[in-house]
């Protein structure tokens, strides 16, 4: 593995909404932007990322907010944001959910939580966002689109559609573009021999889209992001189990092998560092990068649970040489 540097948490002035709930993060030009697993927002259903003015001593204030929806039932649950030119693309899980096993509640509702019918479908979680920012960070025009559709309709994915997001459903949590391509990462399922799903398409035509598969040790995708020649990975438990979070470097090809590929079109990744959580409660859930540099990357990590906002995003340095 690589060396990485843990440099600081980058400190934060002004209110941030949902703090406990924070899961993605994405540049933008001279801004954060972060979103929320939760409905964020002072009335009830609505759901708003966040931009955060960087400064330059490295601190960050709350610039603005842009509202993505609003009464439209539940959360979005924002997962992943990513950014090219002047277009900010936002995507929720597109997953289903179970209530949990509550210590306060009786041994038989607790019990019946279990049952198939108990499984939550939530349609608000079920789209892709397309912003249009000015030079200021203004919304100028915003679109969307769901991708329930092509994850119901896939040989491979269908299968899971219906399965709650925490026990290998489908659930989207990373999200990055480059050329125009997005790619949408699966926190599951995870595949027999921890093949991973990654959803290849264009805004444009969403239809024609290309299914990949990377390897992650049995961890799901958690963000992606892209890099001059590829994409790093944030990968970590499927479920709610102890596995650790780790960055791999991905060349973007599809990695399942086959006797009619040659070498070197079969995918590659290199696992480049493990991260430790800063806190007990908190997750590694968003990753973005700030700069490339010739010997390292300069990124941006999103922690899940953070209680004190001035330990919800830290910046880290990751060598891109190979040991």
């Amino acid at each position: 593995m690589t060396a990485m540097a843990l440099l600081l948490f980058i400190s934060i002035s002004g209110d941030i909404l949902a703090l406990e709930h924070v899961s993605a993060v994405a540049k933008f030009r001279s801004f954060l932007i972060i979103g929320a697993d939760e409905g964020t927002g002072k009335e009830k259903d609505e759901n708003r990322i966040q931009l955060l003015k960087m400064n330059a001593d490295g601190s960050c204030a709350v610039a603005d907010s842009i509202l993505l929806m609003h009464g439209e039932g539940k959360e979005l649950d924002v997962e992943g944001i990513c950014a090219e030119g002047n277009l900010v693309y936002v995507v929720g899980s597109h997953s289903s959910r179970r209530k949990k096993v509550k210590d306060d509640s009786s041994w038989k509702k607790n019990r019946e939580t279990f049952h198939q019918d108990k499984i939550e479908d939530e349609a608000s979680r079920d789209w892709l966002f397309r912003l249009r920012l000015n030079e200021d960070g203004k919304a100028l025009a915003k679109d969307r689109i769901s991708l329930r559709s092509i994850i119901r309709n896939d040989p491979a994915l269908k299968a899971f559609c219906d399965i709650p997001s925490k026990e290998n459903g489908v659930d989207i949590e990373g999200l990055a573009i480059k050329d125009g391509w997005l790619h949408v990462g699966f926190r599951g399922p995870v595949f027999r021999d921890n093949y991973v799903p990654v959803l290849r398409l264009r805004w444009e035509e969403p239809d024609k889209y290309e299914l990949l598969y990377v390897r992650l040790g049995g961890r799901g995708i958690r963000d992606l992001a892209a890099v001059s020649d590829g994409f790093l990975i944030l990968a970590g438990p499927v479920g709610d189990g102890t596995d650790s979070y780790q960055i791999y470097h991905w060349d973007g090809k599809d990695t399942v092998p086959g006797d009619d590929r040659k070498p070197e079109d079969i995918g590659r990744l290199r696992l480049l560092s493990e991260i430790t959580p800063p806190d007990k409660d908190s997750k590694a859930e968003g990753l973005t990068v700030l700069e490339e540099q010739n010997d390292s990357w300069q990124l941006v990590i999103a922690y899940d649970g953070a209680k004190d906002q001035n330990r919800l995003l830290q910046r880290v340095s990751l060598s891109r040489r190979k040991d």
